[in-house]
């Protein structure tokens, strides 16, 4: 648990990745792209915001990016990606992708949340002391008993049987809503549902992560261009929505371990609720 906690928030986890040829899937995405095919992808998380899921990244520079530039005439300020540390309470505006084309998603966040992929909360947080120099990191060096988050996402390969990944690329969102019904080690226990969901046509799907089966190592649930997303522990559950962005599927995936307090996870329902999704260069 400790090893796959701390893998899924260090900005050199991608030398563990244990997944089929990351390389092939990297230079098949870049092919993709220079074809000229645009995918939206929102989610969480790692990662899940927490989520327990980001296992790596690829390319790009290793150093903090913000999501976006600062807005000097609103309260809304660019969410710190890949950056582990406290965040203030207030509003922020992630963007899934390095590709400006697709939307940004702005949501809210209350005090003594953790930045990452995604906004992220976990056992010990709110109990750090100021002045004692003990960082979000070496907090999770310790075990937390539970953790949860929130990440948007612009997917790219998703698992599925046999120890594969499947591309999903360039597809609309009922693809990708079948890819994610079939990843292993991943039970379906509510949906798909279609609905209305932050002011687009969406589909939900709530999946409960089981143990591993057979003698497939792979650990990666899903990637996007830049990051990994995998597989937490046995119980986590993930609430999913896969929204149609005038075709273009948008994930958002929010995530709790087993063991979360119901109150936690209340708390992250609630900035799934604060949810928008902003295209242009409205924030």
């Amino acid at each position: 648990m400790s090893e796959r906690l701390l893998e899924a928030f260090r900005e050199e986890a991608e030398h563990h990745v244990r997944a089929p040829d990351f390389a092939a899937i990297e230079r098949a995405g870049r092919q993709r792209r220079h074809r000229g095919h645009a995918v939206v992808g929102a989610v969480t998380a790692c990662v899940l915001g927490v989520s327990g899921i980001v296992a790596g990244t690829f390319g790009g520079s290793a150093d903090p990016q913000p999501a976006e530039g600062p807005d000097q005439t609103s309260l809304t300020r660019p969410y710190p990606v890949m950056t582990n540390t406290t965040l203030d309470a207030g509003t922020y505006v992630l963007r899934p992708s390095e590709d400006t084309s697709l939307p940004s998603v702005r949501f809210t966040l209350p005090e003594g949340w953790n930045s990452w992929l995604g906004p992220n909360r976990f056992a010990g947080l709110d109990d750090l002391a100021a002045g004692e120099g003990t960082t979000n990191g070496e907090l999770l060096d310790k075990d937390p008993e539970w953790a949860l988050g929130m990440v948007a996402l612009d997917v790219t390969w998703v698992a599925q049987p046999g120890c594969t990944m499947t591309d999903v690329t360039g597809d609309d969102t009922s693809t990708l809503v079948e890819a994610l019904t079939t990843v292993p080690r991943l039970t379906v226990t509510s949906g798909p549902e279609s609905t209305v969901r932050f002011g687009y046509p969406a589909v939900h799907l709530r999946l409960r992560e089981d143990g591993p089966r057979g003698t497939c190592t792979q650990d990666t649930v899903l990637t996007t261009a830049e990051a990994a997303i995998r597989y937490l522990r046995r119980g986590t559950t993930v609430d999913a929505w896969v929204i149609d962005v005038e075709g273009r599927p948008l994930l958002l995936w929010a995530v709790w371990t087993a063991g979360t307090p119901s109150a936690e996870v209340q708390g992250l329902h609630a900035v799934v609720d604060s949810v928008e999704i902003v295209e242009g260069d409205q924030r």
